[in-house]
């Protein structure tokens, strides 16, 4: 299974290449936070700067691990999304759906394990960049040197690693056991009494519950005190999250903003849209979970920085972890952008079939191309808005209680930044990237 796991690789070469990139900048992102912990625990840190790098990695880390750990598990469903032809051909060679999860397993891991070299390496990186911000912004004396170690962030590179090999077991369950000469339309749900998304549904709930819950225990605090900063933070990340859970519901109201626009205008490109959404929403899922998690996240982060400059004295603490917080929120932006780019090519490319196809039946590339927009259109809209929703809610609290008023978690410009960057990438990618593979599935 080893050496047919490899020639998969090689035959995939772009969901590798996304498999291993999302993998590589993730190692780098643990291991960034947890080489800072390391710096926190060395013997040769100043003892008053202690507590603030052990605290500062574990608050910072823990949500970042977390956005890490679901980025991964989306990248790999949605690789090995585009594989149903392959592993039926494998299944009827005679290999058993135990065996068919072991080889897709040993694929991620493999693409991990070469990330892990280079991803280690930026891991220090990103841990020196941040140790240098902080000290620049004088939270810590010039005396602490940067000093991880090494079993702190090789245990995130472990971190990762093992949530690959989770992602791709679990990912690749359903699709080694279908039978490979079965319908590849699900079945019909039995009347079991519960909802087959139900689960997902608690589970966004408890998520975006929680991160109310943290942003709304600022109201317990002084507006002074730099928890306000430390729960708004996670707050925005759960709320975020679990909105992405929710990445069906919100592709539903894709396909009713779709169908609307196809029924008014009568255009083939909004029809063909309309259709193709409805028939197969999981193709723009990967699109609607990035999407609403990068906005979430970067303009909560930006909104909640910005209330704390126009309130906070020049020495305060909230003053002084702004370099630092923007510094975070590019990282792990960089990182989203490179996801959600990673995902627009993996998805649009397993497309080919399905473009030429519509080709046979009559529909020209310009009118393919428009369907590919007009659906990446209405997903980033409706992915902005999520995003954007989640950002206010999990912030408005810390502008309640910094400036007595709600107003201020909604300025404009922490929303403008991550919405023309989002929009940028999403429609900039898919336009380029479907032009090509539609070009491609025509000449063939």
């Amino acid at each position: 299974m080893l050496k047919l796991a490899m020639r998969s690789v090689a035959h995939h070469r772009a969901t590798a290449i996304a498999t291993g990139l999302v993998a590589l900048v993730g190692i780098s992102l643990v291991s960034g936070m947890m080489s800072l912990l390391g710096t926190g625990l060395a013997d040769s840190t100043v003892a008053a700067d202690r507590a603030f790098l052990v605290q500062f990695p574990l608050i910072m880390g823990g949500w970042t691990v977390a956005i890490v750990l679901f980025a991964m598990v989306s990248t790999i469903s949605t690789a090995l999304g585009g594989r149903t032809g392959e592993i039926a051909g494998i299944r009827l060679i005679g290999a058993s759906p135990r065996q068919v999860q072991w080889m897709l397993v040993m694929e991620t891991a493999a693409l991990t394990a070469v990330a892990v070299p280079p991803g280690l390496a930026g891991g220090y990186l990103v841990g020196w960049l941040v140790t240098r911000s902080i000290q620049s912004a004088g939270l810590t004396d010039t005396a602490t040197v940067f000093a991880p170690g090494v079993l702190l962030p090789v245990l995130g590179v472990l971190i990762v690693l093992l949530a690959s090999v989770i992602a791709a077991w679990i990912g690749s369950r359903a699709l080694a056991r279908r039978s490979p000469v079965a319908d590849a339309t699900p079945p019909p749900r039995r009347r079991t009494g519960r909802h087959p998304g139900s689960r997902r549904r608690i589970t966004a709930a408890i998520m975006i519950c929680a991160g109310l819950g943290s942003s709304a225990a600022v109201f317990a605090l002084d507006p002074a005190d730099i928890l306000t900063t430390a729960l708004t933070g996670p707050g925005c990340v759960l709320v975020a999250v679990g909105l992405c859970v929710l990445a069906p519901e919100l592709i539903a109201l894709v396909n009713l903003t779709l169908g609307a626009s196809g029924r008014t205008h009568a255009a083939a490109s909004s029809h063909l849209a309309a259709i193709n959404l409805s028939a197969a929403p999981d193709r723009v899922r990967p699109t609607v979970t990035f999407l609403t998690l990068f906005v979430g996240i970067a303009a909560g982060t930006l909104s909640m920085q910005g209330i704390e400059n126009s309130v906070g004295t020049a020495d305060s603490d909230g003053q002084v972890l702004a370099s630092v917080n923007y510094l975070v929120v590019a990282l792990i932006a960089a990182f989203m952008a490179i996801a959600l780019t990673n995902n627009l090519v993996a998805s649009i490319t397993q497309r080919r079939t399905e473009f030429a196809t519509m080709s046979l039946i009559g529909s020209t590339g310009t009118q393919t191309h428009r369907m590919l927009v007009r659906e990446m259109v209405a997903a980033t809209a409706v992915s902005i808005v999520a995003g954007s929703l989640g950002a206010f809610a999990g912030v408005l609290p810390f502008a309640i209680v910094k400036t007595g008023s709600p107003l201020p978690a909604a300025a404009p410009l922490p929303y403008v930044v991550p919405v023309v960057v989002g929009i940028a990438v999403t429609l900039g990618v898919s336009s380029l990237v479907g032009r090509r593979v539609i070009r491609t599935a025509l000449a063939g």
